[in-house]
């Protein structure tokens, strides 16, 4: 009788435990919501659950093993983390550097790829608003077809390109969706920490390989400054800068 109750209480306890590594999120787990911190923010209040759905499958890879009501109550701990974290990520939406996942690099390296599987099982378009949530899946299929040679090398490239920079392919995506939105907060943190002006001569290559360049003048737009680009003509550099 002794050995009975001494083997039930030792299995009550091993489930009290369970329970609270189950009622904490792991840090794996943080850092995949973190991930998709600015897909969640950027949403519309129209699209939330779907983005909200995707990122929830995200996350459960790296939860614990869990029953159906445990993961209904581990949805709720997501969301929560969520809008706690939202205000802080609207703060300061520009993010300079980049942590890199094995997920992103996979889909960077087989993007046409998992664009078309997801056309192919969702009939979802690139760009469409409910592509969104078929990518985790589509990415997810590609990552179980790799062998471990081959996911070790996607999580040292992963490694490289956060520590180091990624290829140039890779960076002109990077200025093309982000580039202006990187200059433009430049300028205004110059202006607001330092009350310097500041104006820009840009220059890159897009995919194709063209170099293309710019000029940025925010100083109009900056307390009651005066367009620097204004205060001469300089259509004469532009072709003496574009060489």
């Amino acid at each position: 009788m002794a050995r009975s109750g001494h083997s039930t209480h030792s299995t009550s306890g091993r489930h009290r435990a369970h329970q609270r590594q189950t009622q904490k999120l792991t840090d794996k787990e943080i850092a995949e919501l973190k991930s998709y911190l600015p897909e969640w923010t950027s949403a519309k209040r129209s699209k939330k659950q779907g983005v909200f759905t995707a990122i929830a499958r995200a996350a459960r890879l790296f939860a614990p093993k869990i029953n159906l009501g445990q993961w209904k109550k581990r949805k709720q701990m997501y969301k929560t983390w969520l809008f706690n974290n939202n205000k802080k990520e609207r703060k300061d939406m520009i993010k300079y550097g980049r942590k890199w996942t094995p997920r992103m690099v996979i889909y960077q390296q087989s993007q046409e790829e998992v664009l078309k599987r997801i056309e192919d099982e969702s009939r979802a378009k690139p760009g469409a608003p409910g592509m969104f949530k078929h990518y985790q899946a589509a990415v997810k299929r590609v990552m179980a077809e790799l062998d471990k040679d081959e996911l070790e090398k996607v999580k040292e490239t992963a490694e490289e390109w956060s520590n180091n920079f990624p290829p140039p392919k890779v960076q002109a995506q990077v200025t093309q969706k982000k580039g202006l939105a990187y200059m433009e907060h430049f300028l205004k943190e110059m202006w607001r920490q330092c009350r310097m002006r500041v104006f820009m001569l840009s220059a890159w290559k897009n995919e194709q390989g063209e170099v293309l360049f710019g000029m940025h003048d925010n100083n109009e737009a900056l307390g009651d400054g005066d367009s620097f680009m204004k205060t001469k003509d300089w259509e004469a550099i532009e072709p003496v800068w574009q060489e």
